[in-house]
């Protein structure tokens, strides 16, 4: 099955008729199906947010007969992602999301349940967001000779706001490189956190660390399995971060991915700029965004925007993103850049 057909197999079969029945193209373009307690189904694409009636007929505005949730409905469809045993998703809940055994990524919003001041649990799901997960074969070639130099690969961030393509260009990248790039083939360690990039067992290359925390991950991945590239997504908190300084020490490329529609976003958060500082990354890949998933809109040394973050702190003038050379915007993704 593809990325749609498994999602839309954890639906309830009223839902599952009406999405199944969507035209082709649809099924293809849709990223994101999102289901709300007491509210019309809506699907994601790359042409925005579409309404569907019963009849699996899509629309950009309320129209008669739309696609409505029961509680029941989002209820069961949760159960079912949890293979109804929601006491083994505790860890996951806790951070907001569940993930399925084909690598499926679903974000929920419920009522916390709280003991002591400390969330413990999530009840009463109302909202789930299902990320459909599709191969993008050859999507990061773009990012590779960006910062591939000389048989050597830049330990690179890459930041991009929710569903710019974050996943799917390390997904590739890995592929890539332990597939064999420029002559060469890497060893290529994947901190899986989620089970999302290694779903479907799409990296038969590279030595997966399935649902390892990811600062304990890294440091495994060194100590043991004497990787030249380690991959993870969603660089988190300080011990991730140190972990990745830990690693450059040791001789081991990064390539991590950070939410983030702009440096400024990326230089709050204080892990980041930790890794940043402490020379744990130097390039960072900044994405085009969710219109265009996957596409490099620019890549920068990290140094230049340290820089550039010192001076505006000093004149209070100017932004923060460093000397940035754009690509050009009639390029197709994948295309040529500069790297500044």
């Amino acid at each position: 099955m593809n990325g749609f057909e498994q999602a839309v197999a954890y639906l309830p079969p009223r839902l599952q008729k009406a999405l199944n029945a969507l035209p082709s193209e649809w099924r293809e373009d849709i990223h994101e199906i999102r289901l709300r307690e007491g509210a019309p189904v809506v699907l994601s694409t790359s042409r925005g947010d579409f309404l569907i009636t019963r009849e699996g007929n899509p629309t950009a505005i309320p129209i008669p007969h739309l696609l409505v949730c029961t509680h029941e409905q989002v209820e069961g469809c949760f159960l079912q992602l949890c293979d109804y045993s929601v006491h083994s998703h505790q860890r996951e809940i806790l951070q907001g999301y569940v993930s399925t055994r084909q690598g499926l990524r679903v974000g929920i919003a419920g009522c916390a349940v709280m003991e002591q001041g400390e969330m413990v649990s999530m009840r009463r799901i109302t909202s789930l967001c299902i990320r459909i997960s599709r191969p993008h074969n050859g999507c990061a070639e773009a990012l590779l000779r960006g910062i591939a130099e000389g048989g050597r690969i830049s330990s690179t961030l890459i930041c991009g706001e929710p569903s710019s393509g974050k996943s799917s260009l390390l997904r590739d990248l890995a592929r890539q490189l332990s597939g064999g790039y420029e002559d060469r083939r890497y060893r290529v360690a994947v901190i899986d956190e989620r089970g999302e990039l290694s779903a479907d067992q799409g990296l038969p290359n590279c030595d997966v660390l399935l649902h390892f925390p990811k600062g304990a991950g890294i440091q495994q991945a060194i100590r043991c399995l004497a990787p030249d590239v380690v991959v993870f997504d969603e660089l988190g908190d300080m011990e991730e971060a140190q972990a990745v300084v830990a690693g450059l020490n040791a001789g081991v490329t990064a390539i991590a991915s950070v939410h983030g529609a702009s440096a400024e976003d990326m230089l709050r958060r204080p892990p980041v700029c930790h890794a940043l500082q402490s020379g744990g990354f130097q390039k960072i890949a900044f994405l085009s965004g969710r219109d265009r998933p996957g596409t490099i809109e620019s890549i920068v040394n990290v140094e230049e925007v340290l820089r550039e973050r010192d001076r505006t702190h000093t004149d209070h003038s100017g932004g923060s993103r460093g000397r940035v050379v754009q690509l050009d915007e009639t390029q197709p993704a994948g295309g040529d850049f500069a790297v500044v």
